[in-house]
């Protein structure tokens, strides 16, 4: 694993979720995320540094980016993000957004 993603993996591993590479996907839940132009300033908003930056956090997160990178170029558009610059990603559990 990266250097750059321990601090992201940690937080993540010790909030419960399960996604995560060598964890054991029945003991803890799903995440999702949203991406915003700043931080939450939450425990589990986190900067990334460019759009190749954060697939690759995906990548090594176990998740299926193939299916995700069109959803997500639509996201930066939607948002005025430039993809070349940094975002936070703001991790929260999934389906918790449907509750708000």
């Amino acid at each position: 694993m990266k250097d750059d993603f321990k601090t992201v993996f940690d937080a993540l591993i010790k909030a419960g979720f399960h996604q995560l590479p060598e964890k054991n996907p029945g003991t803890g839940k799903p995440f999702d995320f949203k991406i915003t132009p700043y931080s939450l300033n939450t425990t589990l908003s986190f900067k990334f540094e460019n759009l190749e930056h954060f697939t690759e956090f995906l990548k090594r997160a176990g998740v299926d980016v193939g299916n995700q990178l069109l959803l997500l170029t639509n996201t930066f558009v939607e948002l005025g993000l430039d993809p070349a610059q940094f975002f936070y990603v703001n991790f929260y559990e999934k389906g918790k957004d449907l509750e708000m």
